[in-house]
């Protein structure tokens, strides 16, 4: 991994810096080759020669002027031929004549100035040759070929990149001895969070990664902390459960059990005793039942197999109804249930509705002391019903509020039940479209809010 890294890290910049160095090498070239054009060109622009003076081309060929014209632009360290405008040699610097036409650019013609780069084929150097018009009051009367070595051009050239070349191996160099660095700082973050997430492959969910990373690495280790708490406590309520699970299935069945026996022997029984075991027995199945269709019903909602029976629901009705069904639990502890509603029809799923506000106010009263009030309150806020439960019970603490609504969750674990009722009320409410939120101090009973559109437009 940490091959690749710096292998990648290399071929970045060695390709930036190979590319970087070819562009300022043609730059160089473009800006050393154009310096030569333009001192050629300057001078033949700044020549005013004297043959100039009293001409009258009307009458004179420039053929008759050729020896004034040489002398006047003539450039060291160039050669200079002077053409006609169609490119045919008039004279040389050089005193060698022949009978040869030249070819350029016709731009030459617009009062341009332009360059080839030819090869000597004696010597095998690089030589500029550079066309100039011969201007004179405005108008072109002959050509100006120059034509001058580009060896010390090309030397200086050649100079520069090679500092350049020796500036971007000491660059590269550097950026080498970064890369380790740089390698060793993305490699050995990724090796030991890699590590830390195979041991919790493993299944050794309690350890930590204890060290600080900055940045994404940091980010990533915080996830699987996060993820190993997650896993840790889901691992512990699932013990719960199951100890919990264990605890509820056994007391039920010792009581059939124990009460199976002694019916073998019905002689030895008073009818009264009798029928007293009978109705233990159906108790028992009963609370057995009743568990069992928590745990398939949250099976149903954890897999998303529960479907909502839509209809027009009265609230308030609703909220009534659950109130006299449980009127006779909570006389039997002294408590009042206090309704306040308004009527309001939604669309919803009432069976379930039914079923959230009965867990919600059977705990209130369950968990309130005796002698108090339990209060039911409905309200409709713009499209909104709220419905909220409150008692004067003994509250929940804070550690234990922010994971009331998960499921096998239980304050007691040795309470009565599953720690379902909770759960499966949160996945109806949700299921249409709507919230529950629960407040609780210590000591101070508890409020439960649950609000539910009017019209519920969520999928099942």
């Amino acid at each position: 991994m940490k091959r690749k890294v710096i292998l990648y890290f290399m071929i970045i910049i060695l390709t930036t810096l190979s590319l970087v160095t070819l562009g300022f090498g043609i730059t160089i070239k473009q800006y050393y080759y154009q310096s030569v054009v333009n001192t050629i060109k300057n001078h033949a622009e700044a020549t005013i020669p004297e043959w100039t003076t009293g001409v009258d081309f009307s009458n004179i060929k420039i053929e008759d002027l050729t020896d004034e014209i040489m002398r006047s632009y003539n450039h060291s360290g160039a050669d200079l031929k002077l053409l006609t405008r169609d490119g045919k040699l008039i004279q040389s610097s050089t005193g060698f004549y022949e009978d040869k036409t030249y070819s350029f650019d016709p731009s030459v013609l617009t009062l341009k100035t332009n360059y080839e780069i030819e090869k000597n084929v004696k010597t095998g150097e690089n030589i500029m040759v550079i066309y100039t018009p011969l201007i004179f009051e405005g108008q072109i009367v002959g050509v100006l070929r120059y034509s001058t070595s580009l060896s010390k051009v090309d030397t200086i050239i050649i100079n520069i990149l090679g500092y350049v070349g020796m500036i971007c191996i000491i660059v590269a160099f550097i950026v080498f001895i970064v890369s380790l660095h740089l390698g060793d700082s993305i490699v050995r973050p990724l090796s030991d969070i890699m590590f830390f997430a195979q041991r919790m492959a493993e299944g050794r969910y309690k350890e930590r990664i204890e060290k600080k990373y900055p940045h994404e690495f940091g980010e990533m280790a915080n996830m699987l902390n996060y993820m190993a708490d997650e896993i840790t406590k889901v691992e512990r309520m699932k013990n719960d459960f199951i100890s919990s699970i264990s605890h509820e299935l056994r007391t039920p069945l010792t009581g059939i059990k124990g009460w199976s026996e002694t019916m073998q022997n019905p002689d030895e029984l008073t009818d009264e005793e009798l029928k007293l075991g009978l109705g233990i027995i159906n108790t028992e199945v009963d609370r057995l039942m009743g568990l069992v269709e928590n745990l398939l019903d949250f099976s149903r909602y954890q897999s998303e197999r529960i479907e909502l029976t839509r209809s027009t629901v009265q609230v308030n009705k609703l909220i009534e109804d659950v109130a006299l069904q449980l009127q006779k639990k909570a006389e039997e502890k002294g408590i009042r249930i206090i309704i306040e509603t308004v009527p309001i029809a939604i669309t919803a799923d009432g069976d379930k509705l039914r079923q959230v506000i009965l867990n919600i106010l059977d705990n209130a009263i369950k968990f309130s002391n005796n002698e108090t009030l339990v209060h039911v309150t409905q309200s409709v806020n713009n499209d909104t019903v709220v419905i909220e439960i409150s008692d004067k019970g003994i509250g929940v603490k804070q550690e234990d509020l922010k994971n009331i609504l998960e499921s096998f969750y239980k304050i007691n674990p040795n309470s009565v039940g599953a720690g379902l009722g909770l759960a499966i009320s949160h996945s109806i409410v949700e299921m249409h479209g709507g919230t529950i939120h629960i407040d609780s101090g210590y000591g101070n009973g508890t409020c439960v809010y649950i609000t539910l559109p009017v019209e519920c437009n969520k999928k099942d």
